[in-house]
């Protein structure tokens, strides 16, 4: 065996799997081991050095009380009061610090500073005691004295830099340099005995520096966040304020010096109790880091042990569930992959029965168990490739039949509107006529599902060029789509357009979004639109009920679905128009989420929320109000009225038809008015919610349209008519209906001009002239967008978009006029 071949053997790559496992994990217990021993000394060696510090801060409660002793002995005798509280207490805490010297180990630089101000401290002291000073000469030695301290205090506060201990330390220094700011009050307190007027400068100068002093002590004292209590503070801004008031008196001469000088020393008493209050913070601060960094790394010994026992029981653990299954997951993957699964598959396609197809064992070719998984992994996708090809190929046919049956069943469905259409021109019984209008509208909502199965399909309408249209035809035609529309109200609809390319597959949105709102709402109660500008130019409309509502947990899973555009499931059929919003909505780009309308944990109803993104807008201005959701009310009708009364009473009906999307679909909208759909037939109000006077396009064929019209009393347009709200000329009673110039509000929809005749004399010739004299001409012929054959004397229909109630309002209005007799 060559020497290549003895380090193939042994080379990594031919390591058994347990054997790299452990090397895998032995390298980050390793590295775990050893940070994690690095952070336990760490601690170990924080907590020593808290201990050190707060041994070396140990000596100051007792030092600040031998320095405020001294101190408070050399302010006694150069304000004439006695030497003997300053001398007792400053001779116990010498022998107190001196023993604490002797027994912890100091610092030699906070050694030899504390043995300078021990020596400078007594010699001040006995000095104080024999009454040799001078109060100047006094003053002198006590300044020198209180600056010597300080650098005492900084040196041991300075051993242990945690923000905490530097924080109180600041206010020890604060307070320790503010309490001997009154030694300035001292000196020109016995300067006032002889009632000069540089004396009581020189004492108001020193009360100012005092005030100064105790106003920056309060604000280190309020951000020290370990102080609470501010007492002592209130304390010495009390006696300050007394010294002033005294201070006035003695402008007057009939000033209390005695007075003046009890203030001064008890404000010294304060200072030092607060300093000695300090000193003990700092020694208890370090003593607390101390026990926390020691507590700390004793935890994390101990955890870090815990891990590395764990993980290497885990490593075995591991070692022995990641071999055992691989193994037997190579046997099979392989035998089923390379050849007995090809095999078997061929053998079902050939007529076999599955029972009787057996998988035979293969040969294993590799000698580790990771190459043989990842063999066996590969040659597994290549079967589940191939699966999958198969599946998609079987899923393309499916929706191509899908597809086809989509499509014929559409082309049958606007063959039957077109035979509905002649059949409502030619009937004159007002019952059947009804009766007409519903399977009218019932098969134009098949047609919609038919769309709706184009679109589970992957499919796109076959449309024309659809020109931009005007958001509140959109919401129209969507309304109109739906049964029971009279429950819908749209309210005032933002300005601006829909690009062309979106108003079909919006108009199919918002139909299937009301259409669940319907459902499941209660009869009595409306579906409301609400619209808002967003931030970037889009527009959010919302659609709301007061329905039944869904679950939390359901309704984020729709909202999900409705995020994220997926092939159709099982699911699909039964949610089938949640699913097409889904894939419309992705196909645009707009956002659709669905939340609850009232936070109530019954009939809570759901709000669609449409997010439409200004991409899709077009001439979008300034913003109409929002629409406010209406509580659920009964949609009101005018019953018992007969026709002449309906007639009659035409603003009364139009404030009914203000409240319900049957103003939008009882014939054409010109401005803002609007004519209710609801035929008043005697007792017989239409308007009921089961009749919808559907949305598509009419015939002209039933219309008599020539000055001797039979119906042209019902349907005169003159300028004197009650209904001259609609823009009519004086002879075609049928014209506004198709209104296609630029004040009309459906008249930025293209009309295909195949199904008119148009020449001279045709008898229709005034309702859809488009020759160059015609007052329409504005109106641009265009393809038929509703994909429905026209047979050659049919108008076409409306675009998407526009209100198909412009038929269904004639429709209805020839219903209502023979019903009376007409």
């Amino acid at each position: 065996m060559s020497l290549k071949q003895q380090f193939r053997q042994y080379s990594p790559e031919n390591w058994r799997l347990w054997r790299k496992v452990t090397a895998i994990v032995a390298v980050p217990i390793i590295a775990a081991a050893f940070f994690g021993s690095l952070r336990v000394y760490t601690l170990f060696e924080d907590s020593r050095h808290f201990a050190t510090a707060a041994e070396q801060v140990s000596i100051l409660p007792m030092f600040a009380e031998y320095s405020t002793g001294v101190a408070g002995a050399a302010a006694a005798t150069i304000i004439g009061l006695p030497t003997d509280n300053g001398e007792t207490t400053s001779r116990e805490a010498e022998r107190v610090l001196t023993e604490q010297m002797a027994n912890i180990s100091l610092e030699p630089e906070i050694k030899s500073a504390l043995n300078k101000v021990l020596a400078e401290g007594n010699s001040l002291l006995d000095s104080a005691v024999a009454g040799s000073m001078a109060p100047l000469v006094a003053s002198e030695r006590a300044q020198a004295f209180i600056s010597r301290v300080s650098s005492v205090f900084r040196a041991a506060a300075s051993t242990a830099p945690e923000p905490d201990v530097l924080q109180e330390s600041a206010t020890l220094l604060d307070m320790w340099t503010t309490q001997w700011a009154l030694l300035d009050q001292v000196v020109a307190f016995s300067a006032l005995g002889d009632g000069t007027e540089g004396s009581l400068l020189m004492w108001s100068n020193a009360l100012g520096t005092d005030a100064a002093q105790v106003s920056i002590l309060r604000e280190t004292v309020e951000a020290n966040p370990s102080i609470t209590d501010t007492s002592s503070l209130d304390a010495l801004t009390a006696e300050l304020d007394n010294r002033r008031t005294l201070t006035a008196g003695l402008d007057s001469g009939s000033g209390d010096t005695a007075a003046l000088r009890n203030s001064i020393f008890t404000s010294l008493m304060v200072y030092i109790e607060e300093v000695r209050n300090s000193s003990i913070r700092i020694v208890g601060l370090l003593d607390q880091h101390a026990s926390e960094a020691r507590t700390e790394a004793l935890k994390n010994a101990i955890g870090i042990a815990v891990v590395l026992a764990v993980a290497l029981g885990l490593t075995v653990m591991v070692a022995l569930s990641i071999v055992r299954p691989l193994r037997r997951l190579r046997n099979d993957t392989l035998l089923a992959a390379e050849q007995s699964l090809p095999e078997a598959i061929a053998a079902i396609k050939d007529g076999a029965e599955i029972d009787s197809v057996t998988l035979p064992p293969v040969r294993v070719h590799s000698k580790e168990e990771v190459g043989e998984v990842a063999r066996a992994v590969d040659t597994m996708n290549e079967g589940a490739l191939r699966l999958a090809g198969e599946q998609a190929q079987l899923r393309r046919q499916v929706n191509e039949m899908l597809e086809t049956l989509a499509r014929r069943n559409k082309t049958l469905v606007e063959q039957q509107l077109s035979l509905i259409d002649s059949l409502e021109h030619e009937e004159r019984d007002p019952t059947r006529l009804q009766n007409l209008f519903a399977l009218d509208h019932l098969a134009a909502r098949m047609r919609r599902t038919g769309d709706s199965l184009l679109v589970l399909a992957g499919t796109r309408q076959r449309m024309g060029r659809i020109p931009d249209t005007p958001l509140g035809d959109v919401l129209r035609a969507a309304v109109s789509q739906v049964e029971n529309y009279q429950r819908v109200n749209v309210g005032n609809a933002p300005e601006g357009s829909l690009v062309g390319t979106a108003v079909t597959d919006v108009v199919h949105m918002v139909a299937e979004l009301l259409d669940n709102a319907l459902r499941a709402s209660p009869p009595e109660s409306t579906v409301a639109f609400a619209f808002s500008r967003a931030v970037d130019g889009g527009l959010l409309l919302e659609i709301a009920d007061r329905g039944i509502g869904i679950p939390g947990d359901e309704l984020a899973e729709i909202n999900e679905r409705l995020a994220t555009d997926s092939e159709a499931g099982s699911g699909a059929a039964r949610r089938m128009g949640l699913f097409v919003v889904a894939r419309l909505a992705a196909r645009h780009g707009i956002t659709v989420r669905l939340r609850p309308t009232f936070d109530s944990a019954t009939n809570s109803g759901v709000t669609a929320s449409l997010y439409l993104p200004i991409r899709l807008l077009k001439g979008t201005g300034s913003q109409s109000d929002p629409f406010q959701i209406d509580r659920p009310r009964r949609l009101p009708t005018p019953a018992g009225e007969t026709s002449s009364e309906y007639t009659d009473q035409y603003d009364q009906t139009r404030s009914y038809s203000q409240n319900a999307v049957e103003s939008y679909a009882g014939g054409s909208q010109n401005g803002n008015e609007a004519f209710a759909s609801a035929g008043q037939n005697g007792g017989d109000a239409s308007a009921n919610g089961s009749d919808s006077y559907g949305s598509y396009e009419q015939s002209n064929n039933g219309y008599d349209q020539n000055g001797n019209d039979s119906y042209n009393n019902g349907y005169d347009r003159n300028s004197n008519d009650s209904y001259a709200g609609y823009e009519q000329n004086s002879n075609d009673s049928y014209n506004n209906g198709y209104d296609q110039n630029g004040d009309d509000s459906y008249g930025s929809f293209e009309q295909n001009n195949n199904g008119y005749d148009q020449n001279g004399n045709d008898s229709y010739n005034n309702g859809y002239d488009r020759n160059g004299n015609d007052s329409y001409n504005n109106g641009a012929p265009a393809e038929n967008p509703w994909e429905r054959p026209l047979p050659p004397s049919n108008p076409p229909g409306p675009a998407p978009g526009t209100s198909p109630g412009i038929r269904r309002g004639q429709l209805h209005e020839r219903w209502v006029s023979r019903n009376n007799g007409e």
